[in-house]
C-alpha cells in the first residue's frame, strides 16, 4: 500500500511511520491506490467476464445505494475531474475506470470507463455508490483513489520504473503464454483491489517487461492455464529503478469441499473463491486473489483447482447469508482435508449518526469497509438512524461522512446478534491548516487532499477532504490539536505535521516523482 513521502521531521520519522501505517491499514478504502486496465479475458488462466457473472448467485452489490430519489436520478450525477502529469500539465487520452463489487465482496469488476478529453477532463455517470477510480496510459505509471458519486476528483499520473523478468515452470523451463498482474499491497482486512497492470504475454523464453508502475509497494502475480498463481515478494520500483525477477509456476493443489447452512444442510449455487494470505510484517497480513473460483453443485460440493500452497482463505457468497470464510493451511496437497464452509446469517449493526454535539444527522452516508464485503453503503434516516445486516462476524470499520468531514470507527460484530453503536463526528477545534499544492512548479487546482488524525486510543480516525482552488491553495479550519497526516490523493506525496490550538499551520506540498530508493536506506538517519 502506498505511503506518503514524509521527509518532514515533525512529528519524528518513527512516529509518523507508525501513524501512516495505522492510518492506511485502518482506512484503505479511502486510499486504495489501484488501477484496473482492460485485459484480455482469454488470457492464460483468466476467466471470461460472462463466466464470472453467471456465478454471482444471489450476491447483492451493497457498495451501491438503492432507491435513489427520482430528482437525483434526473440530475445525472457523475464522478468527474482532470488527469495531470507530475509536470503540472493535463493529459488527454487517459483511460479512467470505475470499479465496484458486482460479483463478490472481494472481487472487483468494471462499472464504467471513459477517456480524458483534450483538456484532460473526464466524466463518469454511474449509480449512486462508492467506487475505486483508476487511471492509466501507456508511457506513464498508474494511479487511483476511491470516490463517491457526485465528487470531483483529480488524478496525477507519475513516471514509472521498470520490472523485467521471466516466468518458468517447476523444471526451470519457460512458460510461453501467461498473464502478469501488478497488485497493490493491501492488508487482509481491507477491501480488495484489482490489478494495477494486467497483460497477457506470448514469449518463447518466458520473458516479460512492465513499465507502468506506481511508486508504492506492489506484488507481481503470474498466472497460466493449469498452473497455480505465483507471487513475487513485495517490491517498490520508482523512476530510474529496474527490478529483475523470475516467477516459478507450479500445479498447486485442488481444494474440494462443501457449503452448508448452520443445520448442516447442503447449499447449492454458492459462489466460492480462494485467496492467498501472505505474511506482511508489523501491520497485518496481505491478501491476494488466488485465481480460483467455483459454484457449488446441488449437494453443496465445490472444487477449486490450481490453488497455491500456503495459507488460503475460502469464501462463500450466496446473498441469503453473510459472506462466510474459512482459513486453511495448504502445506501439502496430499494431506488436504475437504473444506467445510458453513454459511451463517452474520450479525447486524444499528445506531445513530451524530454531530460533535450529539445531535442526530439526517442523510449522513455510512460505509462499512472490510475484505469479504468490500464497501457497503447506507444513508441515515430523518432521525439519524442507520442499520446494516448480514455482516460477517468480527472487527469491522465504519465510516460516517457528512460533507467533507469524516469519522472512522471500529466495531465488533457477533454472529446472530444486533450490535448497537452510535457514531459521532469529530469535535470542532480552533486549529487551522493552510497551504498550496503544486506540480512541476504550477498550481494544481481541484486536487483532493486527505487530512487525517487519530481521535483517541481506540483506533478512531478523523478525516477532512479539502479541494485545492485554482491557485492550488487549500484551507482546513476547525481542527483539534494533535498530529496529522496530509496526503495528495492518488499520489505518493504527503507529510506529517502538528496542529496547535488557535494557531495556523502552513504546509505546502509538491507533487513530484519520487526518486529511486536503491541505496537510500543507508543514507537515512536512524529512527527517533
Amino acid at each position: 500500500m502506498m505511503q506518503p513521502n514524509t521527509s518532514q521531521r515533525n512529528p519524528s520519522r518513527r512516529q509518523l511511520g507508525i501513524a501512516v501505517g495505522l492510518l492506511l491499514a485502518a482506512f484503505a478504502g479511502v486510499v486504495l491506490f489501484l488501477v484496473l486496465r482492460p485485459r484480455d479475458d482469454q488470457a492464460a488462466g483468466a476467466r471470461p467476464a460472462a463466466t464470472r457473472a453467471e456465478k454471482r448467485a444471489g450476491y447483492r452489490n451493497r457498495a451501491l445505494l438503492r432507491g435513489a430519489p427520482a430528482a437525483r436520478q434526473e440530475a445525472r450525477p457523475t464522478i468527474s475531474g482532470h488527469v495531470y502529469g507530475t509536470d503540472g500539465n493535463t493529459i488527454a487520452g487517459v483511460t479512467v475506470v470505475a470499479t465496484t463489487f458486482e460479483i463478490a465482496g472481494n472481487v472487483l469488476s468494471t462499472a464504467g470507463s471513459v477517456k480524458s478529453d483534450e483538456s484532460g477532463r473526464f466524466e463518469l455517470t454511474l449509480p449512486d455508490g462508492t467506487y475505486q477510480l483508476n487511471a492509466s496510459l501507456e508511457g506513464y505509471g498508474t494511479t487511483a483513489t476511491s470516490a463517491h458519486l457526485g465528487e470531483t476528483v483529480n488524478l496525477v499520473l507519475p513516471k514509472s520504473g521498470v520490472i523485467e523478468g521471466r516466468v518458468l515452470d517447476e523444471r526451470g523451463e519457460p512458460v510461453r503464454r501467461f498473464a502478469i498482474d501488478v497488485l497493490s499491497v493491501t492488508t487482509a482486512d481491507t477491501p480488495a483491489t484489482p490489478a494495477l497492470f494486467s497483460r497477457t504475454f506470448e514469449s518463447p523464453d518466458g520473458s516479460f517487461r512492465i513499465d507502468q508502475l506506481p511508486s508504492w509497494d506492489v506484488v507481481v502475480r503470474a498466472t497460466a492455464a493449469e498452473f497455480a498463481p505465483a507471487f513475487s515478494p513485495m517490491t517498490t520500483v520508482r523512476v530510474g529503478d529496474v527490478e529483475k525477477m523470475d516467477l516459478t509456476l507450479s500445479r498447486g493443489c485442488t481444494l474440494t469441499g462443501r457449503a452448508v447452512d448452520l443445520s448442516g444442510a447442503p447449499l447449492p449455487g454458492v459462489y466460492v473463491d480462494a485467496e492467498s494470505v501472505l505474511a506482511a510484517g508489523e501491520l497485518s497480513d496481505v491478501a491476494l486473489e488466488a485465481a480460483a473460483q467455483a459454484q457449488t453443485e446441488d449437494d453443496g460440493s465445490f472444487n477449486l483447482p490450481n490453488v497455491p500452497k500456503g495459507m488460503i482463505v475460502v469464501r462463500g457468497y450466496d446473498g441469503s447469508n453473510a459472506v462466510s470464510s474459512v482459513e486453511i493451511e495448504a502445506s501439502s496437497c496430499d494431506s488436504l482435508e475437504p473444506v467445510k464452509l458453513v454459511m451463517s446469517p452474520g450479525g447486524s449493526l444499528s445506531g445513530v449518526a451524530r454531530d460533535a454535539d450529539g445531535k442526530p444527522i439526517a442523510g449522513a452516508r455510512l460505509t462499512l469497509m472490510h475484505r469479504p464485503i468490500g464497501f457497503v453503503n447506507t444513508l441515515s434516516d430523518a432521525d439519524g438512524r442507520f442499520h446494516f445486516e448480514q455482516i460477517p462476524p468480527g472487527a469491522i470499520r465504519v465510516m460516517a461522512r457528512r460533507g467533507a468531514q469524516v469519522t472512522v470507527v471500529g466495531v465488533n460484530i457477533e454472529d446472530g446478534k444486533i450490535t448497537q453503536h452510535d457514531i459521532s463526528l469529530a469535535p470542532q477545534g480552533t486549529g487551522e491548516l493552510r497551504g498550496r499544492v503544486t506540480a512541476g512548479g504550477k498550481p494544481l487546482p481541484g486536487a483532493r487532499l486527505m487530512v487525517a488524525t487519530a481521535l483517541g486510543d481506540d483506533g478512531s480516525l478523523g478525516l477532512h477532504y479539502p479541494i485545492t482552488a485554482e491557485d492550488g491553495s487549500y484551507r482546513v479550519s476547525g481542527l483539534t490539536p494533535g498530529a496529522y497526516i496530509i496526503n495528495v490523493e492518488s499520489t505518493s506525496n504527503g507529510a506529517g505535521l502538528r496542529v496547535k490550538p488557535g494557531e495556523v499551520t502552513t504546509r505546502d506540498l509538491q507533487v513530484v516523482d519520487l526518486p529511486s530508493i536503491k541505496g537510500q536506506e543507508a543514507a537515512l538517519p536512524p529512527p527517533q
